[in-house]
């Protein structure tokens, strides 16, 4: 039924009403059925209208057969992260009106919307997700299960964890893409959710190793270990062993995107060991391997705990520091990155001015951080802020925080 789909596209974009393109071939009726596909039909009338329509029917069944696998490797490029081929085949189907028939118009604005998320610009993948939204009834299965795992995508990206999952759990086991596994294991990762993020951390790792996806290897990997050491901290020199050999498959691939984020993780990992000097050389490390195209989260993380772990083991000249936090604030702040409040604490920090410090953590950063999912250093700075509490004698404040913490932590030994 293809041609009653071609029939209404170029009708409809040469300006022609049913009655029109049907006058002295056939009734408007019959060609309402042709076009909706819920009527046999004879190739002679389709040839009178396509003729009519000044189109060759059968070079349109190939420009639909060709969209269609392109619009298919096109999906398959984004997966295997391969940037030049994910370009190329953006602009070849941007040549293809045919991109806006029913058929491909919701696939097609669901894969612009990844390229977007990929790219870093999420308000342009946003608009495409509400356009979209308002056409939910009509979507098939696919486009259903399709539009959730990119909306994960972008919830991910804007640090909305907890919608992330909410729209990742919605896809059911009729979608063929298992990479939505990963992206499932990582905003469980990001919520601290351990075991779950190991869980579906596994089950992606099966499928990029079945589907040869190296990078996407690399990637599950990295997470999985990251679990390893979630809880109890797993052996140091077993975990940088482990490292060491993922940094030695990112050189034979050439990607410096993963062996930074591979030193970032090395930096964090001694940073909880207290152990601040290689903490920063690690962090050092990362820093070398970015460049003009890093994204610039995945620099101010890293910059974050650079800065952070020299704080902590007085490794740099105050000046220097101050010097770092304000680039990272002023960088942060441009791209509307929540590691801002980060920069925040660090700087307040080196002002060595605790009321405005601790102002700052209850008033902005405990509710960022609680707003975000952000639950490790919602912990952290909770910590942090009912320890000032009871060395300034704030027993009323104290007693409150405490109070909230352990109404809405949940039972190990007695589930509710």
């Amino acid at each position: 039924m293809i041609e009653g789909k071609l029939i209404k596209f170029h009708r409809e974009d040469a300006g022609l009403t049913q009655d029109q393109l049907a006058r002295g071939i056939c009734s408007a009726t019959h060609l309402s059925k042709i076009e909706r596909g819920i009527t046999e039909y004879s190739s002679e009338i389709t040839d009178l209208l396509a003729d009519r329509l000044g189109v060759d029917m059968d070079a349109e069944r190939s420009r639909y057969q060709s969209l269609q696998i392109t619009l298919a490797e096109w999906n398959d490029a984004i997966i295997m992260i391969r940037i030049r081929e994910i370009h190329h085949l953006k602009t070849e189907i941007e040549k293809e009106p045919l991109r806006f028939l029913s058929d491909f118009f919701v696939q097609y604005h669901l894969l612009l919307a990844r390229y977007y998320l990929l790219m870093e610009n999420p308000q342009k993948a946003k608009d495409l997700l509400d356009m979209l939204e308002n056409k939910k009834d009509t979507l098939s299965p696919y486009e259903l299960n399709l539009l959730l795992h990119v909306k994960g995508i972008y919830h991910y990206s804007t640090r909305e964890f907890h919608s992330c999952i909410q729209a990742l759990k919605g896809i059911d086991d009729e979608y063929p893409n298992a990479e939505y596994y990963y992206h499932l294991a990582t905003a469980y990762h990001s919520v601290h959710s351990n075991t779950f993020a190991y869980y579906y951390g596994q089950r992606a790792l099966q499928y990029f190793q079945k589907t040869l996806n190296i990078l996407r290897v690399i990637d599950s990997e990295i997470l999985i270990l990251i679990q390893l050491n979630a809880k109890e901290p797993f052996d140091m020199e077993q975990t940088k062993q482990q490292y060491d050999k993922l940094l030695r498959v990112c050189e034979s691939v050439n990607s410096k995107e993963r062996a930074h984020k591979i030193h970032n993780n090395l930096g964090f990992e001694y940073f909880r060991r207290k152990r601040y000097s290689e903490s920063k050389g690690s962090y050092e490390k990362a820093l070398a391997l970015t460049t003009e195209k890093t994204p610039a989260s995945s620099y101010l993380v890293t910059l974050s705990g650079y800065i952070f772990s020299c704080l902590k083991g007085n490794l740099l000249p105050k000046e220097e520091l101050d010097h770092l936090v304000k680039r990272g604030m002023k960088m942060s702040r441009a791209h509307q990155d929540p590691t801002h409040v980060f920069f925040e604490i660090y700087l307040l920090t080196l002002k060595e001015d605790e009321n405005k410090l601790y102002t700052y953590i209850e008033q902005t950063a405990l509710p960022h951080f609680k707003h975000t999912g952000n639950q490790l250093m919602n912990q952290h700075y909770e910590r942090m802020l009912f320890l000032h509490y009871v060395k300034t004698g704030q027993t009323e404040k104290g007693f409150q925080l405490a109070s909230e913490k352990m109404s809405n932590e949940i039972s190990y030994y007695e589930l509710e």
